[in-house]
């Protein structure tokens, strides 16, 4: 069984409207040959061949680019965008197709790695997502969708929410790290490591690239379970049709909306 996507989001925390920020991301993904965009646009109706000086000319000088898209279609395929000036709101999304080359997962994780060096998300998930069953017909399966629900997080559910659970690498910092508590976090059963940046990235897994999906289920539930401690965690609702997952936001996010 082969997976049926890989995926990085995460909510930043800084702006790209000048040329060293800007620079500092694009950077990240041209630091590797396999992962060098290929095409850029303003939006995802426009791909043009991708030209760091040409983005830089729009982004930086013109400042007619308010979300910037990048893609590529060479042996790592993938497509995703940023928003160049912060907000509340400031999203970060790549999906990578499922013909990456299993040789290139751990440079994978490690682009996730340098991105959110850059981008200091107050959380961000990169997961692997194996193929599910609709409708689930099986407490593992139920699970497997869960899981899977959780980790691509994005802003329709995560903003009104707040983190729907963890994924196979999850970045923690901001406010929402103080929601949490660092000890409290430090010493959960997952793989825990301090980045320079400053939050935490959690792997349920010591080497999410090499685990299987039933091994990462078993650790994922594990940790969701000490997480779930700390009501952050949003509360999952099972659709009664086994096809889906709806969430409603827990007790500290709840806080955090009201104030």
């Amino acid at each position: 069984m082969k997976p049926d996507l890989f995926s990085i989001i995460m909510y930043p925390t800084v702006s790209f409207n000048t040329e060293e920020a800007l620079g500092k991301i694009l950077d990240v993904f041209e630091s590797n040959d396999k992962f060098a965009p290929t095409h850029w646009g303003n939006s995802e109706l426009v791909k043009v061949e991708y030209n760091r000086d040409e983005i830089l000319e729009k982004v930086i000088v013109e400042k007619s680019v308010s979300e910037l898209h990048l893609s590529r279609d060479k042996a790592v395929k993938y497509s995703g965008f940023f928003n160049i000036h912060w907000s509340h709101r400031s999203f970060f999304n790549f999906d990578f197709r499922k013909s990456m080359a299993k040789k290139m997962w751990p440079a994978f994780f490690e682009l996730s790695d340098q991105l959110a060096e850059v981008l200091k998300p107050i959380f961000g998930v990169t997961h692997i997502f194996w193929p599910l069953s609709y409708p689930w017909n099986t407490e593992q399966e139920k699970l497997r969708m869960w899981m899977n629900q959780c980790s691509y997080p994005v802003p329709v559910k995560f903003l009104p929410n707040g983190p729907l659970g963890v994924g196979a690498r999850t970045y923690i910092g901001g406010h929402v790290l103080d929601m949490f508590g660092k000890d409290f976090l430090l010493n959960s059963p997952a793989v825990v490591r301090e980045p320079a940046w400053g939050g935490l990235c959690l792997d349920v897994v010591p080497k999410p690239f090499e685990a299987d999906d039933e091994s990462l289920l078993a650790s994922w539930l594990h940790v969701m379970e000490y997480l779930e401690a700390a009501q952050v965690i949003a509360i999952p609702h099972f659709d009664e049709d086994r096809m889906g997952v709806s969430f409603c936001p827990n007790q500290e996010w709840v806080k955090y909306l009201d104030s």
